[in-house]
């Protein structure tokens, strides 16, 4: 494992498929932090990073396969594996859309391809969506003649932001400092300011001041594929043609972007019942009974602020919980169908393949590998 830094997730998921294959696994850079002395091995697995000179050069050295985990550093021609950074982005920017908020920024710290790629979908997502798009980009900042410290810069643009705005950061490590520079700014989270990171590590996620919610990339099914593709390469395979793409799991909530910024009341109490109940039996009755309004008057105050009807918005809360069960359990289809809310097996899978594109077993398929 040649890694430019150290990631619990991506050990864990070489050391997983390691233990599948029989494999001799050198950590020497999880533990110190350098390149294993004297090695003689068959195959590396690697994260290039622009800045760390070492790894370059023992990685351009090596005359044995070679898999990269990300697509930084494009003139070392290596086979990658990587992850669908757009479509986490994509996927932050649904989280904060569906939340309520109409003002969202993305929080940019530096310029390597995973930052590029996120940035790219979230500002799609949310032009997209008709709502307000922020960039607070410290790494363009950083590049002008200036000498102004990157927390009190931080701290200066986050009180020049329209109120209430849901922010993503590049990563959860830069979510927690984030979260530092709201608090300094005297600016309340998830109240003013919702906080969203990336990777769901939840040694930074759990612990920070306030816990982070998280856009849970894949790191370990990365790493898993990327040592597949490397054991395969060390038998003797191909090259393949294309880059394989790890699509992210999901958005795991905590305190940080638990709220919601709808500022119609009834609407958000709505909301509040269907994100609260939805794998409970309940229906557009159920819910128009909480609203304390006309169901007429519901329909179209749920539908100017949410975008969706309310029958939708049941649907894919019950379709994005059915998708978690299918990707990290053996639950029977008629089981997730009724843990999710469903009435039946039939109406989950006609629900599931509208919303999805594909059958609740090709989605399971696919994500179990």
């Amino acid at each position: 494992m040649a890694l430019g830094y150290y990631d619990h997730q991506l050990h864990h998921g070489v050391v997983r498929y390691a233990r599948e294959a029989g494999w001799s696994l050198d950590t020497s850079m999880a533990h110190y932090g350098i390149l294993p002395e004297h090695w003689q091995g068959d195959g590396v697995l690697t994260l290039l990073l622009p800045h760390r000179d070492d790894v370059l050069q023992f990685v351009a050295q090596q005359e044995v396969p070679v898999v990269g985990l990300s697509l930084d550093v494009e003139e070392i021609s290596v086979p990658r594996v990587c992850l669908d950074n757009e479509r986490i982005g994509q996927m932050a920017a649904e989280h904060l859309l569906e939340r309520g908020f109409e003002n969202l920024a993305f929080y940019k710290f530096s310029n390597i391809c995973d930052v590029r790629g996120r940035e790219e979908g979230f500002r799609r997502a949310v032009t997209e969506a008709g709502a307000n798009y922020f960039a607070l980009d410290w790494y363009s900042a950083s590049q002008r003649e200036s000498q102004e410290n990157w927390f009190e810069w931080l701290k200066a643009k986050l009180r020049e932001l329209p109120l209430p705005v849901g922010i993503m950061a590049q990563s959860d490590n830069r979510a927690a400092l984030l979260i530092d520079a709201c608090e300094a700014a005297e600016l309340t989270i998830p109240d003013e300011i919702a906080v969203l990171g990336v990777d769901n590590n939840e040694y930074a996620c759990e612990f920070a001041s306030v816990p982070i919610s998280s856009v849970d990339s894949g790191r370990e099914t990365l790493a898993y594929e990327g040592a597949s593709l490397l054991g395969r390469l060390m038998d003797g395979e191909k090259v393949p043609k294309s880059t394989s793409r790890i699509e992210p799991r999901s958005v795991v909530v905590r305190k940080s972007s638990d709220i919601l910024a709808v500022p119609h009341k009834a609407v958000a109490r709505a909301l509040s019942f269907i994100w609260e109940h939805f794998r409970d039996r309940i229906g557009v009755d159920d819910v128009v009974a909480q609203s304390h309004m006309s169901r007429c008057g519901l329909y179209r105050a749920f539908e100017k602020h949410v975008g969706r009807s309310i029958g939708e918005e049941l649907a894919r809360k019950r379709v994005e919980y059915a998708k978690s069960l299918l990707a990290d359990s053996d639950e029977k289809l008629h089981r997730i169908a009724r843990l999710s809310g469903f009435t039946g097996g039939e109406h989950f899978s006609r629900a599931f393949t509208r919303i999805v594109g594909e059958t609740p077993s090709d989605y399971r398929r696919r994500t179990q590998g």
